[in-house]
Formats: structure tokens, sequence, C-alpha cells
């Protein structure tokens, strides 16, 4: 399928979650039915990667708190010990790691890692928002924040289907969930959470009706990146 054919169906599903038509997890098209993957809880777990600085925490040993640079290899270099290679581990998993690789320097080691700052640490907000483009993350983020971030919506946008896409793990396919900000901003449970580097958030408008307008200003027009563009958990070619 080429590159065009491929935008032109994930906005039709786009469309159809944002404009509640069609179920947004399958959408034939033509002889091609096209599918988002499952949204997991595992695809909420921030994953490690290179160039995110962690803050070490030692609950026996506070003499050696420290923060640490993951290098382009993967591997965090921490007082006393060789580089512990932490890319792709989750924080509980680069955890064990650590502590493992400390307990041959150390008597019964408790370390604790936090993400103090994330390398890609960049989403894209695009459609019906006021300044569409990159925002940096700060910390935990969630969807609300980041469409503030933005700018805040157009009067025209659709805020009860915000649509936000994420790399799924194997990096193959693109996950979907849409979150309600009208309910959200009434005081209502609307399904806000937290964004990962490398998110889309897509805001569209309160009436589309045509798919080719659809792509025009939020796929092709709307995006501050190239078709090229590489995730840090996958590649969108």
């Amino acid at each position: 399928m080429s590159i065009v054919m491929r935008l032109a169906v994930v906005a039709s599903a786009l469309c159809l979650a944002a404009c509640g038509g069609a179920p947004a997890t399958q959408l034939a098209t033509g002889d091609r039915p096209v599918s988002f993957a499952p949204w997991s809880s595992e695809a909420e777990q921030y994953r490690i990667g290179p160039g995110d600085e962690l803050a070490l925490r030692f609950d026996i040993n506070p003499d050696l708190n420290t923060q640490v640079f993951v290098g382009p290899d993967g591997r965090a270099v921490a007082p006393l010990v060789a580089g512990v290679p932490v890319a792709g581990m989750t924080v509980e998993e680069a955890n064990k790691a650590l502590t493992l690789a400390y307990a041959s320097v150390l008597r019964q080691p408790q370390v604790q890692a936090l993400i103090a700052n994330y390398g890609a640490s960049q989403i894209f907000v695009g459609g019906e928002v006021r300044q569409p483009g990159s925002v940096a993350i700060r910390g935990r983020m969630h969807v609300v924040q980041a469409i503030m971030a933005a700018g805040g919506f157009q009067d025209t946008a659709r805020s009860g289907r915000v649509v936000v896409l994420r790399q799924s793990q194997d990096g193959g396919r693109f996950m979907m969930r849409t979150v309600d900000m009208r309910a959200m901003l009434a005081g209502q449970a609307g399904g806000d959470f937290v964004v990962l580097p490398g998110d889309v958030i897509f805001v569209p408008r309160s009436t589309i009706s045509e798919i080719d307008l659809f792509v025009h200003q939020y796929i092709v027009g709307g995006l501050p990146f190239t078709l090229s563009y590489s995730y840090n958990q996958g590649t969108l070619h």
C-alpha cells in the first residue's frame, strides 16, 4: 500500500472514530481490512531510551544518589559499576537490573531509578488547536495538558472525540484511543491519561464529511514532521 493510501486509510478510521461512526479498531477500505493494534496496559508503561536521564536513589547508601544519562548504546554509566544496559526496559525492570549490578559492590543494595528527563521529549498535537506542532514533555503530562500547551481548542474543535495515536510495541501498527475532553472539562470522567514521547494527538473539526479534507488538513498539512520520521519505538514509513 502506498504512503498516500496508508495515510488515507488512517484518516478514514480517525474520522469515523472522531465523528462517532464505525468502530475505529478495524476499517475495510477496498479489499484491504485495516486495523489498529489493541491498546494494552503494557502500552502505558514508558520504556527507557538513549538520551534519557535517570535519577538513581539508594535507600541504604544515599551518598551514592546521582543522575546518569543513558548513552547511545543503551547503557547507563553509574558510579562503581560498569555500564548497565537499561534501554528498552520499564523503570521497574531497570530497578532490578541496577540492583543486581550493585550487588557485586554493595551489601543488600536497594536502588530506585526515576526518569528525570526524557531524551525523546516531544509529542505532536494537530488539528483544531490554536498552535499545532510539537509539544515538549516536562515530567508527567496528560492529554488535556498537551492540548493546553498547544494553545487550547479552536472554536471549531470536536472536543468530545480527541484522538491519540501511539506506536505499538513492535513498531508495526498504531494503537488508538479517544478522549472525551468536553466531559472532562465539565468535571466528568473523560478517559484522560498520561502521554508518552512520540504520541500524536488529533483534535478533529466538529463537522467533517470529506476524507480528502481530513487528509489534507490533519495528515499532510498538520503534522510537523516528514513521512520518514522515526519514532523512539518504531518507524513510520
